[in-house]
């Protein structure tokens, strides 16, 4: 197994076996189950709506080319500037180039996905740039200098009391405050940026080409605000984000926001197509389009499907691995399903094969995707590329091909006894199979030994 490997299964053990860390879990997870019916309710049809979703978003990706130059055409006649980003470090350096001309010395961020992949906040901080974080629970994530824990639910791996605990020790706020008030006294610490930022480095949720529209969803509000003030606006989306047109929003941006968990609390959504010019207001608009590999996924007939994902989370909440291990461990931008299906085509199977694994396939992904991609395929997909490759370990290989030796012929499964099998099951896959778990047992007699047995005693 390489280093990445040894490392992640050593950390993932050691969380695995954290009672506390496994009741938080579990609370999310029947929790989500519980509500799940609520959330779906709205819909008389929701396996045809999910099937609408899937379409719309893979007849983008089929037809990628054109819509990326269709966009790039709508979106600079209205005044906004594209650039063209291969990799993470030309979406960070362009990025510092225009805050740089503009001599701008801090940034509002938004939640994004895309802005942890680039890893935008620590490269502008080497560069002596201060950035706050527009949401809340990242904004909580920054002051214990940790990523967020999962796509939607940024601090959910942190308690009330943390939090208070926290914000006592950082902004000397009263002790044990509640949810309310500990979200009043963030929305008052933060309101002096969101209303007088210098700059703003905003994510997209999709990218209409003809229009050259960028759609924006939020709970919070926050981005709306910060990016109306704001001079400078810089948006940075994958080349994923596509759509043909407006139209499609009516399907994609409810199924969105179908898992949000407060039915009563709304969705912000903001549309631009052009920067703001009111009077003395004048805004520069920036759009770095990045790849990032994205077009390695695309390669993949059946693995492209992936970047349909909208990044609802709800494959997260019902993993039983993500809710055995929790975000942290995935140390990915996506935790969790989806960023382990991108992960090894983007980096490499060779050094994250071991995330091929993070599947049991049980299909509750698939059953709760808005989406409705066949994540656990997706998975099988990957572990064939991996054989393909030979880049499955080696420990898998000569187990495999043992078992297939001793299963080709009867007369070598009834070679030795049963307590010889028991010992040569647990040379192989003891290890993988753990040692909290107890190994089966063969039984004494086999089953052709048992077959000759009866049919003797009915003669």
């Amino acid at each position: 197994m390489n280093d990445n490997g040894i490392v992640f299964n050593q950390n993932a053990r050691n969380i695995a076996f954290d009672d506390e860390h496994h009741e938080m879990m579990m609370s999310r997870y029947q929790y989500f189950v519980l509500n799940s019916e609520n959330y779906t309710k709205y819909y008389s049809d929701l396996e045809l709506e999910k099937q609408r979703a899937f379409n719309i978003r893979i007849k983008a990706l089929n037809k990628l080319d054109k819509l990326l130059f269709d966009f790039d055409t709508n979106f600079t006649k209205k005044g906004g500037k594209i650039l063209w980003a291969n990799d993470a470090d030309d979406a960070r350096q362009m990025i510092y180039n225009i805050i740089s001309q503009e001599k701008v010395k801090r940034v509002l961020k938004s939640k994004s996905s895309t802005l942890e992949e680039i890893e935008l906040a620590s490269y502008l901080e080497n560069k002596k740039i201060k950035v706050v974080d527009t949401n809340i629970g990242n904004f909580i994530c920054d002051l214990y200098k940790e990523e967020p824990y999962s796509i939607h639910s940024s601090a959910s791996h942190k308690t009330t009391s943390q939090i208070a605990e926290i914000y006592t020790q950082k902004f000397g706020i009263k002790e044990n405050c509640n949810a309310k008030q500990l979200t009043n006294c963030t929305r008052q610490l933060l309101k002096q940026d969101f209303y007088n930022p210098e700059a703003i480095v905003t994510g997209a949720n999709f990218l209409i080409s003809n229009t050259g529209t960028v759609v924006i969803t939020e709970n919070e509000g926050n981005i709306l605000k910060s990016s109306t003030f704001a001079p400078i606006h810089i948006i940075v989306a994958g080349i994923d984000k596509m759509i043909t047109s407006v139209d499609e929003l009516s399907v994609l941006l409810p199924m969105s926001s179908i898992y949000e968990p407060n039915k009563n609390l709304s969705s912000f959504y903001t549309l631009i197509n052009k920067a703001i010019e009111e009077g003395d207001v004048s805004q520069k608009l920036y759009l770095v389009l990045l790849n990032n590999n994205r077009t390695e996924i695309l390669k993949k007939e059946k693995q492209k499907a992936i970047l349909s994902c909208i990044q609802c989370g709800a494959c997260s909440d019902v993993c039983p691995v993500f809710n055995t291990i929790g975000g942290h461990i995935y140390e990915n931008h996506i935790p969790g399903p989806v960023g382990s299906i991108i992960l090894p085509i983007t980096k490499g199977m060779e050094e994250y094969s071991h995330f091929c694994s993070l599947c049991t396939s049980c299909g509750r992904c698939n059953d709760v995707c808005p989406v409705d991609i066949p994540i656990r395929d997706l998975f099988l997909e990957n572990r064939k590329d991996l054989v393909k490759d030979d880049k499955s370990l080696i420990g898998e290989r000569n187990f495999l091909s043992h078992l297939v030796k001793k299963m080709s012929s009867r007369k070598n499964m009834d070679k030795h006894g049963s307590g010889f099998k028991d010992i040569e099951l647990g040379y192989f896959v003891k290890k993988k199979w753990g040692n909290k778990r107890e190994l089966p047992k063969f039984a004494k007699e086999s089953f052709s030994q048992y077959w000759k047995n009866i049919n003797k005693l009915n003669q």
